[in-house]
């Protein structure tokens, strides 16, 4: 029995996983790149200004304009493992960025990718990361067990990203520790740094990662298409316009410091993932050693710079003008490195967005934020029922019934009524996909209850705007794919973020499991 036949036998693979042409060999890099918080209307919006890597992947890749993420809680961890392993958080486990535990009586809160028996290698005080949490193996665990010599890497200024591209797999995955201003892992992966990670770190960072002035690179003839650089709205209200200095809000002679300011309110670090990713394509020779290999990478800097300034802010032109920039680049790296028709690329992103909520307010649009006082009375809704039920009662429906007295609750769900799959409405079929019984996300499901806020509600009181509703605006993301034999190309079809993973693996001949949410975008990107 040939080795390939007994993988197949041994993981359930699906019977079908043909590269795209049939007379070329599939590539031997297969890239998953996921842009934090991109909602997919700013790519169309800011479509003329693009000439790097942005504008080959409008111009040269294939794009479904119609993607989403299928499940409610839209945020980084589950967005990037949904990503990963092609099905839903309530399978891959990684419901939340973190989630409520109840033990020994009493609720503990519980961070996606931390394993406290875990050490950060250099950083003995940090908590732990691991994929502990994660129930689910992933396309670099696909591509590892069709050919062990085959490589993982996985990069990104988050940890719960960089770990989420990597699913399951052991390899190389690094982080950007704000704390030190270098790239970190975990000794899950490893027992030590390699010489090039160290070296990365002493001479590369200090070059990429030094700024300390953020200046606008929009041209004049794009202002008009954000909103004015002087915004109430804005950050703290006062800092708001071009240049951002760090000395006008950080103590710029401490390093930490700078760090952090550039960590939480600039690009800078996604220059820094880049510069990784290129150094590690040269030292682990990823798609030219015969094997195919896997390369995550995840953009934090659009999330930071959307959640402090919003997504129709310049500063966020800015950064995308930037992305574009590092991301043709790299494109035109792999080229050189790997060869073209030797590399699969497939972009897309955890979670969109909601405009700042004020913003769409003056602009005529029913839109707010949660307050103080709404979120005591949400708390003092759910207590009164639960002071009121005997200890055998099942207080879920008197919460429902409680919560949805209050006017920014626009619909509840029951655990039961999840779990049954008789749904009242489509956004209770998302609530099931990211539903689990003892990984709980948000303050009703304590009693076993979703409650869904209405449309362009803020749950967020501290973030000028933020994500993790099942509304559209947080659920539509790109999803393009480049490279290999793939031709340019346009589909409105309705797809989702789960058919990314089988469909780079269909694209790399690497066999995915049979039992996936995802399906293989074939039809459209067959030649």
């Amino acid at each position: 029995m040939s080795k390939r036949i007994l993988t197949l036998l041994l993981l359930g693979m699906a019977s079908a996983c043909q590269p795209t042409s049939e007379d070329a060999d599939p590539p031997t890099l297969a890239i998953l790149m996921a842009v934090d918080q991109l909602r997919a209307d700013l790519l169309k919006n800011y479509d003329p200004l693009f000439v790097g890597g942005f504008r080959r992947l409008l111009d040269e890749g294939y794009r479904f304009e119609n993607a989403t993420h299928d499940h409610a809680v839209t945020t980084t961890a589950p967005g990037h493992t949904t990503l990963a392993t092609g099905v839903h958080p309530t399978r891959h486990g990684v419901v939340g960025n973190s989630w409520s535990e109840l033990e020994e009586g009493r609720w503990r809160n519980v961070y996606s990718l931390q394993d406290l028996d875990t050490e950060i290698l250099g950083y003995p005080e940090l908590p732990g990361r691991a994929p502990t949490n994660i129930y689910r193996a992933g396309l670099p665990d696909w591509i590892v067990a069709n050919d062990p010599a085959s490589r993982v890497v996985s990069i990104s200024r988050k940890d719960r990203a960089a770990i989420g591209l990597a699913a399951k797999a052991a390899g190389d995955v690094y982080w950007l520790a704000d704390e030190g201003g270098e790239f970190v892992t975990s000794d899950y992966y490893r027992a030590e740094y390699p010489a090039w990670i160290t070296e990365f770190n002493a001479t590369t960072m200090p070059l990429v990662y030094s700024d300390s002035v953020w200046e606008s690179i929009i041209p004049t003839t794009a202002l008009s298409l954000t909103r004015p650089d002087r915004s109430r709205f804005e950050l703290d209200g006062e800092h708001t316009v071009f240049p951002h200095r760090a000395s006008e809000t950080v103590d710029a002679s401490d390093p930490r410091a700078l760090n952090h300011w550039r960590y939480e309110f600039t690009p800078f670090p996604d220059r820094a993932v880049f510069a990784l990713a290129t150094e590690a394509i040269r030292e682990l020779q990823l798609g030219q050693r015969g094997s195919v290999d896997y390369l995550g990478i995840s953009l934090s800097q659009t999330d930071l710079i959307g959640h402090n300034f919003g997504p129709r802010s310049r500063e966020q032109l800015d950064n995308l003008l930037r992305l574009d920039v590092e991301l043709g680049r790299f494109l035109s790296f792999l080229d050189e490195a790997v060869g073209p028709g030797r590399w699969v690329l497939g972009l897309s992103a955890d979670h969109g967005v909601l405009d700042i909520p004020e913003h769409l307010a003056e602009q005529g649009v029913d839109a707010s934020r949660l307050t103080r006082s709404d979120r005591r009375q949400l708390s003092r809704s759910i207590q009164d029922v639960l002071d009121n039920v005997d200890d055998e009662d099942e207080p879920a429906e008197a919460v429902k019934e409680a919560v949805l007295s209050l006017p920014f609750v626009a619909a509840a769900y029951t655990f039961d009524g999840v779990e049954q799959g008789q749904a009242i409405d489509s956004f209770q079929v998302l609530y099931g996909r990211s539903h689990s019984r003892t990984r709980i996300v948000g303050l009703a499901a304590r009693s076993g209850v979703y409650a869904r806020f209405g449309p362009n509600v803020l749950e967020s009181s501290f973030l000028r705007t933020s994500h993790g509703s099942p509304y559209y605006y947080d659920r539509h993301v790109p999803m393009i794919f480049l490279g290999g034999t793939i031709s340019a190309g346009v589909s409105s079809d309705r797809v989702a973020t789960v058919d990314m993973a089988p469909t780079l693996a269909w694209l790399t001949d690497t066999p995915a499991p049979d039992d996936l949410d995802g399906t293989i975008l074939e039809r459209s990107l067959r030649r």
